[in-house]
């Protein structure tokens, strides 16, 4: 165990943030984590790539991996024999990360959720796990082998009220496209999915609108 104060936690943590009753924290080796207000370990650090603020007492978690995610990604490109091929195009990118997702599921990233005890309460098996943090929600998207459905928080956690409906299950891109249609009516913060997507925790928390990923190697 280690006893974080306010006054050591600076030097000793890249990202160190207060959520009601835990701290999510990353050391500066890298490693996600989430304490209790005396230090101690609720979720041991790296077991999980990256760790979420909390948000009615759940947060999404990652396994380290590729996130599989093609925002802000301009080009792939992949070796057949001798010769090198460029896919560009969202489109493109997204068929080339479904079907080589399929090939080496073992290097993309799994997402789930837990609780302020450490607990799975969403299996860390999933596709993808829409943010939440603080967008004021009641569910959430989920996404595996293509498919989206919606995920109601009061499932995850008992004490929060019952609200929504539940939503029949629709395709990535359809609900993609239904998305677009609707413009920032969803309340996802996509500069900030990308962000988490591509640093995974290195480069500490979102900077805001206008990262210049060149400058970051990407």
């Amino acid at each position: 165990m280690y006893l974080c104060t306010r006054k050591n936690k600076s030097m000793d943590y890249k990202s160190y943030k207060e959520y009601g009753n835990v701290i999510v924290a990353q050391r500066s080796d890298y490693l996600w984590g989430v304490l209790d207000h005396k230090g101690n370990e609720i979720v041991p650090f790296g077991k999980y790539g990256w760790i979420d603020g909390f948000d009615q007492g759940l947060a999404r978690v990652r396994t380290t991996g590729n996130s599989g995610r093609v925002a802000n990604t301009i080009a792939i490109f992949t070796l057949e024999s001798d010769k090198a091929k460029k896919l560009e195009g969202r489109g493109n990118l997204e068929d080339f990360i479904r079907q080589d997702r399929i090939k080496h599921p073992e290097t993309y990233a799994k997402w789930g959720i837990i609780n302020e005890q450490g607990e799975e309460v969403l299996p860390v098996e999933y596709d993808d796990v829409w943010n939440f943090l603080g967008k004021k929600r009641f569910s959430t998207k989920v996404v595996l082998n293509g498919e989206s459905h919606e995920v109601f928080f009061h499932d995850l956690n008992p004490s929060l009220p019952l609200r929504g409906q539940r939503s029949s299950s629709r395709s990535y891109d359809e609900e993609y496209n239904y998305n677009e249609n609707r413009g920032s009516d969803d309340g996802i913060d996509y500069e900030e999915e990308t962000w988490d997507a591509l640093t995974d925790g290195q480069y500490g928390d979102y900077p805001g609108p206008g990262v210049d990923y060149d400058s970051l190697g990407f």
